[in-house]
């Protein structure tokens, strides 16, 4: 019987699957999986080799249980398996997805033996035998999932085979939820990023009202005690009647998500007890995507600023965005949809002088189109105006 038609009544233990959908929120990936799935193999190891590029990067191995190799002896591996990544006989020999090989049917034991990279890379690290099976997800990850013995005498048989074809439906799932983590984690950075270029304090709140970020402006103003605090993550606000403002705005922000109400829904006052010197703050409801958790997905934004009394728009968007004058009427303009040519004849400077401007205003805000420039102003900050 073949390892596909086996893998039809083959049931796998619910503690593995467990341990290999938690393995992408792990601070060790897949440790647990791993050491679950030697385990379950009956082998001495179990890994998971990474190709989270093709542009030269090497892949990133992880083991169940670290081998037994002196830490200079393993960078001096890891360095040679960079160089010669491309002569890996099993990765080499894996190409289609749910592929599964033994080391011993990619190559004779006596080849192995010749083989530069088997030598250098496998050997040290105790390989003696293998399983592998090779899997991809949409978004781009490789992945090989591999098997070890440290003894030549240890053989893989078709049952292990139809462990691991069992497995690769749930490892493919389990890749994509990787992906998509490490995609939104890198998402997130940008986003913090970007708040950062913002020289107004900026704190971004989640379903109950606690502080999921907040930019450096915000920190500073936090960490000096100027008006906000955090009680249990909860943003708070100095003073009687502007704590009780401030509240009361937070809330009806948060509560016009869930009445899906909430796109556009902006609050805005200026403090009024003396010890927040006229601070002005905007509150900003996020529109929620239909299937996030309400309470998890950040809910809404607080703008803290304190331009002087009716202050132009060109003047807020400087103030945001630490824009010269002449950067931030560009700025202005480009938002209100004149082109660069356009921009220039209003300006009354040439064309040349106009794209130089737009270059720096495209550096600090931190885009590159003009649409994205549009959007940030008009969806974020320029509210507050």
């Amino acid at each position: 019987m073949t390892a596909r038609a086996k893998t039809e009544t083959m049931a796998l233990d619910p503690e593995l699957l467990a341990t290999l959908y938690r393995g992408p929120i792990e601070l060790e990936p897949w440790r647990a999986f791993l050491r679950a799935l030697a385990k379950t193999a009956g082998c001495d190891n179990a890994a998971i080799s990474l190709q989270l590029s093709r542009k030269g990067l090497a892949s990133v191995t992880l083991w169940a249980e670290p081998p037994a190799v002196d830490p200079e002896v393993a960078r001096t591996i890891h360095s040679r398996q960079a160089a010669l990544g491309d002569l890996d006989p099993m990765s080499n020999a894996l190409k289609r997805t749910g592929e599964i090989l033994l080391l011993e049917e990619v190559a004779p034991r006596e080849g192995l033996e010749r083989d530069e990279f088997y030598l250098e890379i496998m050997k040290p690290y105790g390989i003696a035998q293998a399983l592998g099976m090779y899997v991809a997800e949409p978004g781009g990850i490789e992945c090989n999932l591999g098997l070890v013995a440290h003894f030549e005498s240890f053989r893989f048989t078709a049952r292990h085979k139809a462990l691991m074809a069992a497995l690769r439906p749930h490892v493919q799932i389990a890749l994509e939820l990787f992906s998509r983590i490490q995609r939104d984690e890198s998402q997130i950075g940008v986003l913090t990023s970007t708040l950062d270029r913002l020289t107004i304090a900026t704190f971004i709140l989640d379903g109950r009202g606690r502080v999921l970020r907040m930019n450096k402006a915000a920190e500073a103003k936090v960490d000096r005690g100027e008006t906000f605090r955090l009680v249990d993550r909860h943003l708070a606000v100095g003073g009687r009647t502007d704590s009780r403002k401030f509240e009361r705005i937070v809330k009806e922000a948060l509560l016009s998500r869930i009445e899906n109400s909430g796109a556009g829904l902006v609050r805005a006052f200026r403090c009024a007890d003396p010890a927040n010197e006229g601070l002005g703050i905007l509150v900003r409801a996020i529109e929620r995507e239909r299937a996030a958790p309400i309470d998890a997905s950040p809910g809404a934004i607080v703008y803290a600023t304190d331009p002087a009394p009716g202050a132009t728009f060109e003047q807020l968007i400087a103030a945001l965005f630490d824009l010269s004058p002449s950067e931030a009427g560009l700025a202005a303009l480009l938002t209100q949809g004149f082109s660069l040519t356009e921009a220039a004849e209003e300006l009354g400077l040439t064309e040349s002088t106009v794209r130089s401007y737009s270059k720096r205003i495209f550096a600090k805000v931190g885009v590159s189109r003009q649409t994205e420039l549009v959007r940030l102003i008009l969806r974020s900050v320029a509210i507050l105006g």
